[in-house]
């Protein structure tokens, strides 16, 4: 897992590991019947936060794709909007182009206060872009995070 992707969160219930998130969701189906090694962690605030923001992401994908009719995802929106956001360095070529080279969101390079921040300027971004309120994104998010528990 990349560091710039959503985080894998599972509950444990009953001896088992649950899915708690779409990202966990999705890479249980491609684990099927394949073993692999999981380590265990305890989620703090800011793991838990980070996982929000992807499924702010994932939940606003789906709005633009129904849109736009483009297949629009989390990843895309990602990156678009570290570029936007200028979460990172710009470096000019000697001919004179651009090259943006974003900075990281994970645990290490964003601390909680940073991370929230990071995920109010996305989340007002992303709002314009689908034409919503973005206290009906967050609500969205919310609902679609409830459920992964």
């Amino acid at each position: 897992m990349s560091a710039d992707t959503a985080p894998l969160l599972a509950v444990g219930r009953f001896g088992t590991l649950v899915p708690a998130n779409d990202a966990a969701r999705e890479a249980m189906k491609a684990v099927n019947g394949i073993q692999c090694r999981i380590e265990i962690k305890k989620s703090g605030a800011n793991q838990r936060r980070r996982a929000y923001y992807w499924v702010m992401l994932s939940a606003a994908a789906d709005a633009l794709t129904d849109m736009t009719g483009q297949p629009w995802d989390s990843d895309l929106l990602h990156d678009e909007l570290k570029r936007r956001l200028n979460l990172g360095v710009t470096f000019t070529t000697p001919s004179g182009v651009e090259v943006f080279k974003a900075r990281s969101t994970n645990n290490r390079a964003m601390t909680e206060p940073e991370r929230a921040h990071w995920t109010d300027r996305c989340a007002h971004v992303l709002s314009v872009w689908i034409g919503c309120e973005m206290s009906e994104l967050l609500d969205e998010a919310t609902r679609r995070n409830g459920e992964a528990a």
